[in-house]
């Protein structure tokens, strides 16, 4: 058993079920995600599932998932994340504490920065996107 976490276009961090067959993870997967899932790797610990067609779909961009893969890469990726992202260990594993807490950190950095902006806009994209990562930076080295 263990878990997954769902990470919402909001920023909410979901704890999901995690099956102990890979039948039912990947179930859990497509129906949290919304569709068909595909996965990446943004850090070795964990494992990326987005929506397929989640794009061409018109899904929301998912903020908060693109701050955690280039936080994890340590680099601005330059593609978004449309719909809720599931995180899971490596090949359907569950996720263990520590990489479940840089989750939460990064989730709750962003949603702090963002009710931030309510009453003091950034000044342009390109400080929102380095205001966004910093913060989240920082929470995550906060853990270590």
């Amino acid at each position: 058993m263990g878990t997954a976490l769902r990470i919402d276009v909001d920023g909410a961090d979901v704890v999901l079920p995690w099956p102990g067959d890979d039948a039912g993870r990947r179930q859990v997967v497509r129906t949290a995600v919304g569709g068909p899932a595909d996965a990446a790797v943004y850090h070795r610990r964990t494992q990326f599932h987005v929506h397929g067609k989640g794009q061409a779909e018109r899904l929301a961009m998912n903020l908060p998932a693109w701050v955690l893969a280039s936080v994890w890469r340590r680099m601005e990726i330059t593609y978004g994340f449309y719909g809720p992202v599931v995180v899971t260990g490596p090949q359907l594993g569950a996720l263990d504490e520590a990489m479940a807490a840089e989750v939460r950190a990064v989730c709750t950095a962003v949603a702090e920065v963002r009710e931030e902006w309510v009453t003091r806009q950034p000044a342009g994209e390109w400080q929102a996107r380095a205001e966004l990562l910093a913060a989240a930076r920082h929470r995550v080295a906060a853990l270590a």
